[in-house]
């Protein structure tokens, strides 16, 4: 029988590690005096597993506290084979987790924890976002009214917005209590989270629904003017919207500013 390939043993190995099956490894596994071959071969095994665990911990922490111990560890089991392969780096194994638990059997008792996870994520990403920049207002003095109603707005990378019918954000706050005290009422109290970063602290904070509703417009690239008039529709405050710009450009959350027609942006400061 001729001897595998490095690229087959590393097959097996994986396979062991990803899928807790044996393909044949056990017999090319040399071992010192007093040490057997599943021990060996069980610190692969057993340590990928605690690294996702740890790894989902960390990223996942109201989720973790929510789920309990037992819950978490049976969580991770089925999530594993879910984990995209050639994902080398630990701090990237959550990001199929908000998805996969849309289908899993958790869903159906805790029907918030899909978009729990998404918020946690988006919290994760933020943290690990370049920021560039900020977009600096003195650029655009020259501009005119007409120019504000065509302006599209580039937001500073890991800026997000999570909009669910559960209340996502006291949830997430849940990961700073004892798991026996959690008591959030669920019914009826949808939440919209704005994440962003301050220095290097990521915050999360609660928008009303006319902020969230400009938020999400912007973010996904619609005219400030396109903006105003759905408000000014749904029968809103349309000068909010250009508060609510102003908000974020002081905080730095923007990156740029881009107007229709001329093809002429205000950058961010050199």
């Amino acid at each position: 029988m001729a001897s595998p390939t490095f690229a087959e043993l590393q097959q097996s190995l994986a396979t062991l590690v990803l899928d807790g099956c044996d393909v044949g490894l056990a017999h090319r596994v040399a071992v010192p005096p007093g040490v057997d071959v599943s021990t060996r071969l069980g610190v692969y095994s057993g340590g990928y597993p605690a690294r996702l665990r740890e790894a989902l911990l960390e990223a996942f922490p109201a989720v973790a506290k929510i789920l309990g111990d037992g819950s978490l560890a049976s969580m991770v089991a089925r999530y594993r084979p879910q984990v995209p392969t050639g994902w080398c780096n630990l701090n990237y194994v959550g990001r199929a987790l908000p998805n996969f638990l849309l289908s899993d059997r958790l869903a159906e008792e805790l029907p918030f924890l899909p978009d729990l996870a998404r918020l946690e994520w988006c919290v994760v990403e933020c943290f690990h976002a370049r920021v560039g920049e900020p977009f600096d207002l003195a650029t655009t003095a020259s501009w005119e009214l007409e120019d504000w109603a065509t302006v599209r707005i580039a937001f500073q990378p890991g800026v997000a917005l999570v909009s669910s019918p559960w209340p996502v954000h006291e949830l997430r706050a849940a990961r700073e209590r004892e798991r026996s005290e959690i008591d959030v009422d669920l019914v009826g109290r949808p939440q919209s989270v704005w994440v962003y970063r301050q220095g290097f602290e990521v915050v999360t904070e609660l928008l009303g629904e006319v902020e969230a509703s400009i938020a999400q417009g912007l973010l996904e690239g619609r005219t400030l003017g396109d903006v105003m008039h759905q408000l000014e529709a749904e029968g809103a405050d349309a000068g909010s919207v250009l508060d609510l710009f102003a908000r974020f450009a002081t905080l730095g959350l923007v990156a740029a500013c881009h107007r229709a027609g001329d093809g002429s942006s205000a950058p961010a400061r050199a």
